[in-house]
């Protein structure tokens, strides 16, 4: 942050900390960081590990909240944040390019839904409380954030997680919370169960990867495998599964989601063979 904007940050941060505990708290830490840094968008998910729930929302397009509506009821699975947030992550800031896979931007997830939407760049304020998170989001549409926009963030994240962490302690009561620690592998489970009565485990896992946007190469580092295993799993899954792309899988996997909640043990596949489910669509 350059010399011109610390005194303009600490006369902004006082009525940051004012609002603390306030339901204009989020409005005014959106804009307060508006007027340091370039933001298009921002927003606030909490994850407790059975379900994705949207606290806040500043900036969103009219094909943005129709994403954001099919992301809380259950694309929110195959985001890699949440698979970044599901094996533990601390509290502090993140940017998405280095939470996702190398080839995320060649995924299908990332062609159908995030491209569309125009996000390009993207910093998260995770943190981390009773084994639930709060995110708070900021995204650039068609841009990428400069690099002072990414030291200013750097230099005020311990700050900024203190403060929502405050907030959060301050206005959630601890139901929340203590339900997500119950239930908090619930959705991940159902995942995981994906196309378990048909595939092998190791198929399972391939399959996980690829929906998550690993490329071959980067799956075979994953998994420990070589390229020509990756091929050889592929064409088995593929043919157990009776298709032939991958935006088949990506259309089944979102077909299964839609079915909502099933018993931790069911492959929603099986409840896909006696219902007609509608593919997700932006139109």
């Amino acid at each position: 942050m350059i010399n011109t904007q610390i005194a303009k940050w600490y006369e902004l941060l006082v009525k940051l900390q004012k609002d603390v505990g306030s339901d204009s708290f989020y409005a005014t830490l959106s804009s307060t960081l508006k007027q340091v840094i370039k933001i298009d968008c921002s927003g606030v998910f909490f994850y407790n590990g059975c379900e994705v729930t949207i606290i806040y929302e500043d900036g969103h397009t009219p094909t943005y909240r129709k994403y954001i509506e099919l992301y809380l009821e259950g694309l929110y699975l195959l985001d890699p944040r949440y698979s970044f947030l599901s094996k533990g992550a601390q509290t502090g800031l993140y940017r998405f390019s280095d939470i996702a896979p190398s080839c995320f931007q060649d995924s299908k997830y990332y062609k159908t839904f995030i491209k569309p939407v125009g996000i390009s760049d993207e910093y998260d304020f995770i943190i981390s409380i009773n084994n639930c998170y709060v995110d708070f989001y900021l995204e650039l549409l068609g841009d990428q954030f400069s690099k002072q926009d990414s030291e200013t963030l750097e230099l005020i994240s311990p700050m900024i997680t203190y403060l929502i962490e405050e907030h959060w302690h301050k206005c959630e009561t601890n139901s929340k919370a203590s339900t997500a620690v119950a239930d908090s592998m619930a959705y991940q489970s159902i995942f995981d169960a994906f196309g378990k009565s048909i595939l092998t485990k190791r198929e399972q896992e391939v399959v996980q990867c690829i929906l998550h946007g690993h490329s071959s190469k980067s799956l075979a580092n994953k998994l420990n495998i070589s390229p020509s295993t990756v091929k050889i799993h592929r064409k088995h899954i593929y043919q157990k599964l009776d298709i032939t792309t991958q935006s088949e899988l990506f259309s089944l996997c979102l077909q299964s989601l839609q079915l909502g909640r099933v018993s931790r043990s069911e492959d929603p596949l099986e409840s896909l063979i006696s219902k007609q489910v509608p593919k997700y669509s932006l139109g």
